[in-house]
């Protein structure tokens, strides 16, 4: 996906991410996914995406293997 994202400080930025989980905390919805830009994990929330493309790219990864190595680098046990 392309996204564009409005971070907590105001700052626009447009980021290709690829989403693997969608998580809720604190009444707040959090997109999990990997940031090409970062080349990293990142957190998005939902509320703060203003806009959305979707891309016929395949993922770098499989999911499953995203989901893992963010549970590792995160220190969640599977």
């Amino acid at each position: 996906m392309r996204i564009g994202y409005v971070d907590g400080r105001g700052r626009d930025s447009k980021r290709t991410i690829w989403p693997f989980a969608l998580a809720f905390f604190d009444r707040v919805r959090v997109v999990v996914a990997w940031c090409e830009i970062r080349e990293g994990f990142r957190h998005f929330r939902t509320d703060r995406i203003s806009k959305v493309q979707f891309v016929d790219k395949r993922y770098p990864r499989r999911r499953q293997v995203l989901l893992k190595d963010w549970r590792a680098t995160e220190g969640i046990p599977e």
